[in-house]
């Protein structure tokens, strides 16, 4: 009897404990009745607003008039030049590279780990590393042959200048 009581105690203590994971397991999607409302205000987000119409005679902060290209000037000839001003080519490299080397400014020179390395500005840049060059709209490679501390050499094909490296600092 006693054996009987315990059984169906536990029976009853199964049912009831299946009756509640059974209730734990149901859907976390809602009845279409309660999405509705979200999906409405989620296809109101997704629609873009309608622009409003600017009037054109309003000044636009970023694009002033003073800025905008006026209709005389683009119906008005353009003049031309016939006699342009035409440069001699440089003669020979080492003239180009005269001619070129005052325009490479350094910002220093220093020494790191017994190599000197020449600055511009973040840039360092080694003896032997190239520095593309656009003059007169052709590209040229100079290539650094040497640093010491107040100057540098540029070396374009056989031709060699040394420049001085001029300091930013003031006294």
């Amino acid at each position: 009897m006693k054996l009987l009581i315990i059984r169906s105690f536990l029976s009853v203590l199964a049912l009831a404990g299946s009756v509640a994971v059974l209730h734990a397991q149901r859907s976390d999607i809602l009845p279409p009745q309660r999405r509705e409302p979200v999906v409405a205000d989620a296809q109101n987000f997704i629609t873009p607003p309608e622009q409003p119409v600017v009037d054109e005679s309003l000044n636009n902060p970023f694009f002033p008039n003073s800025l905008k290209p006026k209709d005389d000037l683009l119906t008005a000839p353009i003049p031309q030049d016939t006699e342009a001003p035409v440069q001699a080519a440089p003669a020979s490299v080492y003239e180009l590279l005269e001619t070129i080397a005052p325009q490479i400014n350094p910002t220093g020179s220093v020494s790191l780990g017994g190599q000197p390395l020449l600055l511009f500005g973040q840039k360092k840049v080694r003896v032997g590393d190239e520095l593309p060059i656009i003059f007169d709209g052709e590209r040229y490679t100079l290539v650094i042959s040497r640093i010491e501390t107040s100057s540098f050499t540029l070396r374009l094909g056989a031709a060699e200048v040394t420049r001085p490296i001029k300091s930013n600092s003031s006294p």
